[in-house]
C-alpha cells in the first residue's frame, strides 16, 4: 500500500508545491498566480498543509485568521493534476476546517474561500454556501465566486468524522495506507 499523510508545509516543499501548481496550469490559475504563491510559501499568512502520497507532495493549501473580523480566509487550495478526483481536495479541505475550528486564535466561526466558477460547486457539495458572484472579481479577468463556511453549525466530532471519511475515500481510491 501506498502511504498518504497530511503534514504541516516545509520549507523544503516548496519546489514540489511549485510543480503541482504547474500541473493546474492554465486551466485553474493564470501564469501570474506562480509569483503570488512564491510569496505565501515565503512568507505564509498562516498554517499551511500538504498531503503526500508514497512521500510526494501532492496536495497544498492553507489558511489565515483575520484578525478583526470572525473568519478565516482558505488559500491555494489544490491537487497535482494526476490527483485531481481522488478525494485529495476533499481532505484537504476538511484537514484545514478542523484545524480552525481546533487552533484558530482567536477562535473564529466563518471559514471563506474566493474561487473560480469551475471549482465553487465542489465548495458548495462540502457544505459551503456562495455568499457573492463577482464577474470579473479576479484581476485576470475571471469571475469570482466567495463561499463561507459556518463552523458554528457543526460540532467538532462532525468536522472529525468528515475528515476521517475523506481520508478513507482517498486511500479506498489511492490503494494507500496510513
Amino acid at each position: 500500500m501506498t502511504a498518504l499523510l497530511v503534514r504541516p508545509y516545509r520549507p523544503d516543499d516548496r519546489d514540489a508545491v511549485l510543480a503541482l501548481f504547474d500541473t493546474n496550469l492554465p486551466d485553474y490559475f493564470g501564469a501570474g498566480d506562480r509569483e503570488w504563491l512564491i510569496e505565501t510559501l515565503e512568507e505564509p499568512d498562516g498554517p499551511a498543509f500538504v498531503v503526500t502520497v508514497a512521500g510526494d507532495v501532492a496536495a497544498f493549501g492553507g489558511y489565515e485568521i483575520w484578525e478583526h473580523y470572525n473568519k478565516a480566509l482558505l488559500y491555494w487550495g489544490m491537487a497535482a493534476r494526476r490527483f485531481h478526483g481522488s478525494g485529495l481536495g476533499r481532505l484537504l479541505l476538511f484537514e484545514r476546517l478542523l484545524h480552525v475550528a481546533l487552533h484558530a486564535d482567536p477562535p473564529t466561526r466563518y471559514v471563506t474561500v474566493d474561487t473560480s466558477p469551475a471549482v465553487a460547486p465542489f465548495f458548495r457539495h462540502c457544505g459551503f454556501e456562495e455568499t457573492a458572484v463577482w464577474p470579473q472579481g479576479y484581476r485576470s479577468g475571471m469571475t469570482m465566486h466567495e463561499l463561507r463556511f459556518d463552523l458554528a453549525g457543526l460540532p467538532v466530532e462532525e468536522l472529525v468524522a468528515r475528515r476521517d471519511a475523506a481520508l478513507a475515500a482517498a486511500r479506498a481510491r489511492l490503494g494507500a495506507g496510513a
